[in-house]
């Protein structure tokens, strides 16, 4: 009986609990829908936020000039308030997805969903099939093994959803890539709606036929424009990772100098309670040493921020271009083998009609009719052929102008995302040096003042 009692107060304290952080989701604006339709639930799971302070408050987050948000324009997207899920099988983080919207295609004005990490990816895959040669963005890299334990640390998801806005806001700021359908949906779409579009599109995909890795050859006629681009990336690629090189071994310097330094200004107090005449001088060289010491392990603490993971998140995107490049040029490979197979064939009606001529004239009228087949069956692939190259050749036009047109747009971000690196580096750097040259005037006009009470 005593069993039984037990039994059913945990049943009711669960159900307390789950009522509880349902209420919690309700009222914390949890629901994956759009304005209008606010009080559906996302799926069954529980939903609990994680047991540190609020990440919407985060000022990296608010700060949306940093992200190059615009909030006036015609399409504004945000991404905030990460939330742990608890399900049966999974543990997961969602953020909100807040967008306000002045666009005919658009049935309301503004939207509020809830989209996890692996939602970003199948957009991001989508808009790869939809738009081959536009550069689509790179997403934050999934944990690696070691990280795994700490993905619902506070740092790794806001690590993560500051680089989620930066995704999202590159595509805003995309002429084509901001009108995808996919897109739109992604946005707006209630998770019922969502989840079930993204069965039906995996369930379509199975059913098409498997098409074999082609392998292309070597390009005879090379675009000198996109070569001297890829030189470029290479450039830029080898560049920015001896920069990365070098400041990670700088910061590691830093760290066994903040070592060493840590173990003297202990020194200097006991030094200074053995030595009456001294001690306001060395204390205040133990305090020096001290604000010294506090003000290297801030400009540690902010390498990866600055100039760590910014490095490697360009050299993501740097990727990303010379991969769009490669299926240019695998594009251009195929345009340039339909022009040789339709070559061939060329060749081959003139030398059957050639033959033709000369056998006009013998006795071996018993091969004309293979002869006349094949002229036949030329005469039929030959016009297939010629409007397959130009279907190859007006193709790979549109892609060199969509790939000219994102590359300015690459280029122009390259230089902003760089110099920003670069100012922020300088910034803290000079930051550290006023609190260091601070810390050491005081020092300073001590030794003068005990200088000239000697003196005297």
């Amino acid at each position: 009986m005593a069993g039984n009692n037990s039994a059913v107060l945990d049943v009711v304290t669960e159900n307390k609990e789950i009522s509880a952080l349902l209420k919690q989701t309700k009222d914390n604006d949890v629901s994956t829908v759009s304005l209008s339709n606010a009080s559906t639930l996302e799926n069954s799971s529980l939903v609990q936020s994680p047991s540190i302070e609020s990440f919407s408050t985060i000022q990296d987050i608010e700060n949306l000039s940093e992200l190059n948000m615009e909030e006036n324009s015609d399409l504004f997207v945000k991404i905030d308030n990460p939330q742990k899920h608890l399900d049966t099988l999974e543990t997961y983080i969602t953020f909100r997805i807040t967008t306000k919207v002045a666009r005919i295609e658009f049935s309301a004005n503004e939207y509020v969903v809830r989209r996890r990490y692996n939602d970003f990816l199948w957009l991001r895959q989508k808009l790869n099939e939809c738009h081959p040669f536009c550069i689509i963005p790179p997403l934050p890299a999934k944990h690696s093994l070691v990280g795994q334990l700490d993905r619902y640390s506070k740092d790794f998801i806001m690590m993560r959803m500051k680089a989620l806005n930066v995704f999202i806001s590159r595509i805003v700021k995309h002429p084509i890539l901001s009108c995808n359908e996919q897109f739109k949906l992604f946005l707006t779409a209630n998770q019922m709606d969502f989840s079930l579009h993204r069965r039906q599109k995996s369930i379509s995909d199975k059913l098409k036929p498997a098409s074999g890795n082609a392998t292309y050859q070597t390009l005879k006629y090379r675009n000198h424009e996109f070569d001297k681009m890829k030189t470029y990336l290479n450039n830029l690629t080898e560049k920015l990772t001896t920069v990365e090189r070098i400041a990670n071994r700088i910061n590691k310097e830093e760290q066994d100098l903040v070592l060493e330094m840590q173990f003297f200004y202990p020194i200097f107090t006991t030094w200074a309670a053995t030595e009456p005449e001294l001690n306001v001088l060395l204390q205040s060289t133990a305090s020096a040493l001290e604000k010294s010491t506090n003000a290297q392990n801030v400009l540690i603490s902010a390498y990866p921020s600055i100039v760590g993971n910014p490095i490697k998140d360009f050299l993501t995107y740097i990727d990303v271009v010379q991969e769009t490049l490669q299926k240019r040029e695998s594009f251009q490979s195929v345009y340039e083998a339909a022009i040789e197979e339709l070559s061939r064939k060329k060749t081959e009606k003139d030398k059957l009609l050639a033959t033709t001529e000369n056998h006009s004239s013998g006795f071996s009228l018993w091969k004309q009719p293979s002869v006349d087949d094949k002229l036949e069956k030329l005469g039929t692939i030959i016009p297939q052929l010629v409007k397959k190259v130009e279907m190859h050749q007006d193709n790979l036009e549109c892609a060199n102008e969509q790939l000219r047109s994102d590359l300015e747009q690459w280029q122009w971000e390259k230089q902003q995302y760089i110099k920003k690196m670069m100012l922020d580096f300088v910034n803290k750097q000079i930051e550290y040096y006023e609190k260091n040259v601070h810390a050491w005037e005081g020092v300073a006009a001590k030794l003068t003042a005990n200088q000239q009470q000697s003196s005297k």
